[in-house]
This record gives C-alpha cells, structure tokens and sequence, in this order.
C-alpha cells in the first residue's frame, strides 16, 4: 500500500472511531436510511466485498478495497453532516477553484524552468489527466458564477481564468478534458437552455456551435496538411545522393507531414554529417527512451528534407538541440492543438503500417478494451471477482499475443473495469443505487451537479478514474458537496 493511501486510510479509521467514542452511531444509521445516495455508495463497497469471494488473487483484491475506502469514508462523514448554507459553500468553492488555478501556475513555472519536463509530468503529485478533470470542473464553477453573478468585474475575472485554464489544458496535451467540455456543454445547453433568457441562450448556442465547427474544421485543416504529400515524396526516386553514395527507399507508406519518412536515406552521410554539428552519438539514448537515430531520421522527413548530407546543413542550432532530447518532428517544438494533432495523427500512421500500438497512449486504449472485451465476454455474469481484473487481462493479452502483455496494464476504463470485476450483475447494481439516488434526490435539478456527473461518466471510457487515489477523491468530495448543496432541489441553472 502507497503512503499516500495508508495516510488517506489512517485519517478514515480515526475518524470513524471518535464516532464510536462519542456515541454517534444512532444518528449517523438514521442519515443512511434517509440517504439514497450514502446507501448508493455502501452498496458499491458491499458489490466490492461481496465480489471477493470470487477472486482467486484474495492479497490484490483487499489492497483494491483498502485503495477505496474513501469511497465509502467520505460519504459517511459528508452525507451524515449538517449540509452547509449558501454562504458557507461560497469559499470552499473558491479554495477549490484557487487551489487548481494555483497548480496551473506551479505547471507553468515547471514548463519554464524546466523546458524538457515531459508534459505528464507538469503538474506534481497528481496525474495529468486526473488533473484535467479537475480543471474541467473549475470551468463549470466558473461559468456557474459568472452566470449567477453578472457583474462586470465577476464577467472580466472569469473570462480571464477561463481563457487560461484551457491554454494550460494545451500545455497539457489534455484531449479528454476537450472532449469532455465539449460533451458537457452540449448536454447542459440542451437539458438547461431553456431557463437561460432567449438572448443568451442564442449567444450561447452560437458560441457553441462556432467553437465546435471552428475545432473540426481546424482538425480537418491539420488532417488535410499531414497527409497531403509534398514534392519530395511525389517526384521519381533517384538511386543515389548528390555525392554518388546509394540512397535507401523503404516502401511502408509511413507519412509525417505530407513526406514519407523511410524514403531518401543515405545513413552513412547523415552519421558523418552528425558526428560534425553534435557530440551526442545517434546510438544514445534520449529522453524519450529511444536513440536519436530515428528521431534524426524523422525530423528530416518532417521537413520535407532528404537524409543525406544536403539535408543535415538545413538543421539549425534550435533542431539539434531537439533532436538531441528526442524530439522527432519540429512541430513537436511548439505546444497547442496542430502538436496534439500530428501526435494523433502519427499514432495511427504507426498503427496502419506496422500494427504498433506499444507508447501510443491512444491505440493502446483501443488495445487494451479489445482484450479486455474478450475476458468480459467469458464471464458475463458475476465478473472475475475483485482482485482478478488485473491478472485476467495480463493472462488474456499473452494468449492473443499483444505487444502489451507485459506493460502490466489492464482496461483503462472504468466501466470494463466494473464489468470485468462484477459482470453485469454487480453492474447493474452499482447503476441501479446511482440513478434511484440521483432521481430520488433530484440531483440533476442543479447543472453544476450534472455538469461534475458529465465529467465523472465520460471520463470513465477512456479512464479508470477510481483507481487511483485522485480520482477517487474528485469522484467522492464532487458526489457529496455537490449533492448537499441546498440549491441542488431549485430550478435554477
């Protein structure tokens, strides 16, 4: 068990026991009765225990329990509480909207003092993508109040922080929060546009529709110009460099910037060329863990350059020193959407030549949910058990030979992790709790609530989001403080 969990648990189990101490009980089970959602969450950690009688790894599925206590903890303590009043939420909304600004400005000050910094690695002790949820909810808060309260100033700040929140979201390469924003917004626009005045839910709708068909059509620009061939890969291929050494045309069809990569190689003249302009070898091994070779080797296609000799003199200072770290394509030099773009777009490139999918953060989401489709697919019913996922889906990729069986990785996504776990029994029952809390409760009166539910849902496609202590702390803290909001019952937006 990690610190961070033995911590987390150790505060849990203290305050349970001062419980005990002061003789609570009574009127902490008179809170469970009147609370669908509390119970909701006590029968997702009864489908955990119960489901361990299936398990055979019994050790990995009780860390999985100890992992989620807070599931359970947190509910307790918040939906057993007095709710707090309109104003009381006022700052703990505004501490949690600082603290996240705050950890944007740390990232940005990791970015410039250390320009290298992977990008997953901008925002410490949390993972990026569990940060871009966080980010994503701070959006929603933002725009809640500068709905509520539309005084110039309020408008002004919350323009100013919104605009920032989504450049650092680019920094942070974060496509789920973009999809998930756009998603959210879409659903709160249809389910709530109608509480909005007539003009602001034309300004509104507008404004949606322009940015949505503004990204398309700038994806499908990017599209367009990665895969549109240039003169160098569309003219006849000569045999041998401008010095008369041989060139090597490799035909697998991998393109990168409208050039195909493996063409017009002289590997001899690019070494000794190297070899004048770098003192780090091409057979070293950069930052990205791959040797500078190939990086070397893309970057001059990505330029539109031969790999020879005449190639290397139009790399400038700025390019060897990327190289050098690793870096394969110039685009790459610069963070925003055309780099999250061509990342993409070269994902596929790799997957459609050569079926790789290893590194590749999308395809290998894709890879991992077809594995574990096919474990589910055995045990429909009542799942593997608790603490089997992860040894099941290890088990599954060696039989069908993927090229991810030893990454010791599993479903990356929190509905198959469910349904590999419980099968659609424990499923149905975990869903069953949520929605007759969510209906019973009128949660979804409040948009910011549905705006938090939106953003938990859609993130668990694409991520096993309660996992990993993060995420189960946003899911828990977002379900409660959220859910005893006295505004959650109006009608307004």
């Amino acid at each position: 068990m990690t610190t961070s969990v033995f911590a987390t648990n150790l505060l849990w189990v203290l305050l349970l026991a001062n419980w005990v101490v002061e003789g609570q009980w009574k009127a902490k089970w008179q809170s469970l009765r009147r609370s669908p959602l509390l119970q909701a969450f006590v029968v997702l950690a009864a489908v955990h225990i119960v489901w361990l009688a299936g398990t055979e790894n019994l050790s990995y599925g009780l860390f999985d329990i100890q992992k989620k206590i807070p599931l359970l903890a947190i509910p307790l303590v918040v939906l057993t509480t007095p709710p707090l009043a309109g104003k009381e939420r006022i700052p703990v909304a505004a501490a949690y909207c600082l603290t996240v600004v705050v950890m944007t400005f740390v990232g940005l000050g990791r970015y410039i003092a250390m320009p290298d910094l992977p990008y997953r690695n901008l925002v410490p002790h949390i993972s990026h993508i569990r940060f871009g949820l966080n980010v994503c909810l701070t959006l929603c808060i933002i725009l809640y109040t500068m709905l509520h309260h539309r005084r110039w100033w309020v408008l002004l700040a919350g323009s100013i922080l919104a605009v920032w929140l989504l450049l650092f979201l680019l920094m942070l390469h974060a496509y789920t929060a973009f999809i998930i924003l756009a998603v959210t917004a879409v659903v709160l626009l249809a389910v709530y546009g109608r509480r909005l005045p007539r003009r602001l839910i034309l300004i509104s709708a507008t404004a949606l529709t322009t940015v949505l068909f503004s990204a398309t059509a700038l994806m499908g620009y990017y599209l367009y110009d990665y895969y549109h061939l240039r003169p160098l890969s569309t003219q006849p291929l000569p045999s041998c460099t401008a010095n008369g050494n041989p060139y090597v045309h490799c035909h697998d069809g991998l393109i990168e910037n409208g050039n195909y990569v493996h063409q017009y190689i002289c590997e001899k003249e690019m070494r000794r060329e190297w070899s004048k302009v770098s003192a780090f070898p091409l057979d070293s091994l950069t930052a990205t863990g791959y040797t500078a070779y190939p990086a070397l080797l893309r970057y001059l296609g990505a330029m539109g350059l031969t790999k020879d000799s005449v190639g290397m003199t139009h790399l400038q200072p700025a390019d060897i020193s990327a190289i050098e770290k690793g870096i394969a394509n110039p685009v790459y030099l610069q963070p925003g959407p055309r780099k999250m773009c061509y990342v993409l777009f070269y994902e596929f490139e790799n997957f459609r030549c050569y079926r790789n999918v290893r590194n590749f953060s999308t395809l290998q989401r894709i890879e991992l949910w077809r594995n574990a489709l096919q474990v589910f697919l055995r045990h429909p019913l009542l799942g593997v058990g608790t603490g089997d996922v992860v040894d099941q889906c290890r088990i599954q990729m060696q039989v069908s030979q993927s090229p991810l069986a030893d990454s010791g990785m599993h479903t990356h996504s929190q509905y198959l992790n469910f349904l590999l776990a419980f099968g659609l029994v424990g499923f149905s029952l975990i869903f069953v709790a949520f929605i007759r809390a969510i209906r019973l409760q009128h949660l979804c009166r409040s948009a910011l609530f549905t705006a938090f539910l939106c953003i938990l849902l859609i993130s668990f496609i694409s991520e096993d989001t309660l996992e990993t202590l993060a995420g189960i702390t946003f899911a828990a803290l977002g379900f409660t403080l959220l859910s005893t909001a006295r505004k959650c019952t109006s009608t307004t937006p």
